[in-house]
């Protein structure tokens, strides 16, 4: 499918308050310029189109329910599929394509492998339905955190109770966990702060006012044990990454991002502004890009391959790094929004020390230390 325009999805829990992030996001994207194009919530475009009944077809018929929800996902993709057309009409002006609610979502409400199931029937992978947007931001129902606000008089289509919604936003975001921008903004501030929570990681996505990755890094003492609890809705993912030569010396990296059988390619270029914030400018790129770009390697750089895991432990969206090459290193990220945002360090991993803003563990720095690959 041709892009036409950044695409990202707004994504969350029932009642987490995505209608008026929405609003607020896309009169704020105006008037810096953009033009936005809003995907409507094809779950409830269904229900109240005729399967408000939804809810029972899932308790008494399985298959009937998984032929609708795979309607849903075909409806999800679709609909990208013309607003991306939509969006090319307009090449000379800044668009942004905002979904509310993505394909991943369908994999939410369905048992475990039916949705690779369905992948697999329409021929399409984990890069078409989750990895190709450039964007992926979590609002937390108000179930989690602030109960008192929430409701189910504001949407006709919502069902769930307060112990529902809960699953139903660890189920939504665990169906998002794997993305390489996912962002989960939770309720530990006020509803407005939310709001403009989510505003500022959007503005992050589109680079406004500059692209910056602000993040914290963290060296293990040891390998963690991944059968614990807080692994269970970890996504492994396979990445291949090196760097390339530079005219003016600037930090130019080509990355492949692999999982079942599927990967993603970008093209990153990074400026370093101080400790813990760089500015970035990241692109997707074909796979034939990605082998052409291979043979401008800078010399005597390594190959850094690593496995990832990707999980969520408190709202926090952790990136744990098992290095294969150079082998014996384990490192942990978080990407942050903000700053000065609050960091909880989950209970069942053992850090050294912080080597935030410590070349000799950044990613450039360790492919320097090999002669030869």
């Amino acid at each position: 499918m041709k892009k036409s325009a950044t695409e990202i999805v707004l994504t969350g829990g029932p009642c987490a308050g995505k209608t008026t992030a929405l609003n607020y996001i896309r009169e704020k994207l105006m008037d810096k310029g953009f033009r936005v194009f809003l995907v409507p919530e094809v779950a409830t475009m269904l229900i109240n189109g005729g399967v408000n009944d939804i809810s029972l077809i899932a308790e008494n018929d399985p298959e009937k329910y998984f032929l609708v929800e795979k309607e849903m996902f075909r409806i999800q993709m679709g609909l990208r599929k013309r607003f991306n057309a939509l969006a090319g009409i307009f090449p000379a002006e800044k668009s942004v394509i905002i979904f509310d609610r993505g394909p991943m979502d369908v994999k939410a409400y369905m048992e475990d492998g039916y949705f690779e199931a369905l992948l697999d029937g329409e021929k399409l992978t984990l890069h078409d339905a989750r990895d190709s947007f450039d964007g992926v931001i979590h609002l937390v129902t108000a179930a989690i955190g602030a109960e008192n606000f929430y409701t189910m008089e504001n949407n006709s289509a919502r069902r769930e109770g307060l112990e529902e919604a809960k699953l139903a936003d660890q189920k939504t975001m665990n169906a998002w966990v794997g993305h390489p921008h996912l962002r989960v903004i939770d309720n530990s501030t006020g509803f407005e702060s939310k709001i403009k929570r989510a505003m500022n990681a959007m503005s992050r996505v589109l680079g406004i006012p500059a692209p910056l990755e602000i993040e914290r890094k963290f060296l293990l003492k040891n390998e963690p044990d991944m059968s614990h609890a807080g692994f269970q809705a970890a996504q492994k993912i396979f990445i291949e990454q090196m760097y390339l030569v530079s005219p003016d010396n600037r930090e130019i990296r080509i990355r492949k991002r692999a999982q079942d059988g599927s990967a993603t390619y970008y093209r990153t270029e990074k400026i370093k502004m101080h400790p813990g914030t760089r500015q970035e400018t990241e692109v997707a790129i074909t796979a034939t890009e990605y082998l052409n770009l291979k043979k401008m390697k800078k010399p005597n750089t390594r190959v850094i391959r690593k496995h990832r895991h990707c999980f969520v432990y408190r709202g926090q969206y952790f990136e744990l790094d098992f290095f294969l090459n150079p082998p014996g290193l384990t490192v942990m990220e978080i990407e942050l929004t903000e700053e000065n945002d609050t960091i909880v360090i989950p209970p069942f991993i053992e850090i050294e020390k912080e080597v935030t803003g410590d070349a000799s563990y950044s990613n450039f720095n360790l492919a320097k230390e090999e002669k030869n690959t």
